[in-house]
């Protein structure tokens, strides 16, 4: 219980990490972006693990309000993130529990300013790819010894603060490709599908069957 309760929070970063948003035109953007997920040597790992992991992402957004969801056979996560009020709702369902945590924006300051993380180094390359029917945009950005290649489509007006808690501020656009490594596994997450259109409001609250709990108890729970 405790290794899956750790994947659980290692791929909160993959929640947290899915778009990259600019403010370029007047109408905020809604609708959904759907991601499938690749693994980096996933021969070698075992069979519990691998159904342990989401092979597709589901990312919502309405206005300054965003919304991913990831789903395995063990069990769902959704990540909700208002950029008005600032904050963070994570919801699990697992192992026959439902659970909500939030994190206040005072908290998650108070950890950006204690990581002390530095502003990525962007190059910006000169170079198109067509990823779900979208002409993306390549760059490549350097975090420390870590450099990743991405894609992305700076056509929509989309929150731009999310890329700030994942490593990649500077980048204005919706991501489309992109990899990130936690705990030494590799992930890929290629969008392909981005439909424009209606989102409803229910999905950015805590479900009335939803207990919420701090970090702590969390911890506790699951004697970490």
């Amino acid at each position: 219980m405790k290794t899956t309760f750790k994947l659980l929070l290692v791929l909160v970063a993959v929640s947290l990490s899915l778009s990259s948003f600019s403010q370029k035109k007047a109408k905020p953007f809604r609708g959904t972006v759907t991601y499938d997920i690749t693994y980096d040597s996933e021969e070698e790992l075992d069979e519990m693990t691998k159904a342990q992991l989401p092979t597709n992402i589901i990312t919502y957004i309405s206005g300054n309000k965003v919304r991913t969801d990831q789903v395995s056979a063990f069990y769902s996560m959704a990540s909700i993130s208002d950029f008005d009020k600032g904050g963070v709702i994570i919801l699990m369902d697992a192992m026959g529990m439902k659970i909500a945590m939030k994190q206040e924006k005072e908290d998650i300051d108070k950890a950006l300013s204690e990581a002390d993380m530095k502003d990525p180094e962007i190059k910006f390359i000169d170079e198109t790819k067509m990823i779900a029917g979208y002409k993306c945009k390549k760059a490549e950005v350097t975090n420390g010894e870590d450099v990743v290649e991405i894609y992305y489509t700076d056509e929509f007006n989309v929150p731009e603060k999310i890329n700030e808690l994942n490593g990649f501020k500077g980048i204005k656009g919706i991501l489309m490709e992109y990899s990130m490594t936690q705990q030494g596994l590799t992930m890929t997450m290629t969008a392909k599908e981005l439909k424009a259109g209606k989102v409803k409001g229910g999905l950015f609250v805590i479900p009335d069957d939803y207990e919420l709990k701090t970090s702590e108890e969390l911890g506790g729970m699951f004697g970490l």
